[in-house]
């Protein structure tokens, strides 16, 4: 199965731990999703704008074990998209309140765009503005 990551899981590090038989196949760019903060990563379907993902290869052990990580179906839903024909499961957060990550959880992911060779710009964005939604 095809998984496609955008927060935390970007880190290979931490993926290895949580999912080690999962393998890294690539980077890209989703269109018309946008990265968003609520204390963790999210994405928000957003018209025009840009999201930087990886997109692993995932056993049914690894989704077990992405379940229990991502607190699904509570905290997290499945989503299902089709991406180049392809068809790619993700996690949607539930919630809908805008917040900031920890300093610890915004690295991790940071590292995670280091290890794909994502532009960082997108999550810098990300951060900057949940911190502007806050001050509101």
């Amino acid at each position: 199965m095809l998984y496609l990551a955008y927060g935390s899981n970007l880190n290979l590090g931490q993926m290895r731990k949580r999912c080690p038989r999962a393998e890294s196949l690539y980077s890209a760019t989703l269109n018309d999703y946008r990265l968003v903060f609520r204390g963790v990563a999210g994405i928000i379907r957003d018209k025009g704008a840009k999201c930087q993902i990886g997109v692993f290869n995932i056993t049914e052990q690894c989704e077990a074990a992405l379940d229990i990580y991502e607190g699904y179906p509570n905290m997290y839903d499945k989503k299902y998209l089709e991406i180049g024909g392809e068809e790619i499961m993700t996690y949607t957060m539930n919630s809908q309140r805008i917040s900031p990550p920890s300093e610890l959880y915004y690295n991790s992911i940071f590292e995670g765009y280091e290890d794909f060779g994502l532009d960082p710009k997108y999550l810098d964005q990300a951060r900057a503005d949940s911190y502007i939604h806050c001050a509101r």
